[in-house]
């Protein structure tokens, strides 16, 4: 198994948001199916649209986002 990174919402933030509102966990991923590949993220964004997603999201979701990656497999 594969395992990963991922940044969530640990709580809503006012004004700017600071490192105690998100938090880094670790999962591990499925068996990739056919026709899926497995990608390394070398640089993720932060914009500006992410503080508006931010507000729609429950505490414990994922952040979503753009990045540059890499096919491992």
């Amino acid at each position: 198994m594969v395992r990963t990174k991922i940044w969530t919402l640990k709580k809503h933030f006012v004004g700017h948001p600071t490192n105690s509102d998100f938090e880094l966990k670790t999962a591990e991923l499925p068996p990739l199916k056919n026709g899926e590949v497995l990608l390394e993220a070398l640089f993720l964004t932060v914009d500006p649209y992410m503080r508006f997603l931010a507000k729609t999201l429950k505490e414990d979701d994922t952040m979503m986002g753009q990045q540059v990656a890499r096919v491992i497999l």
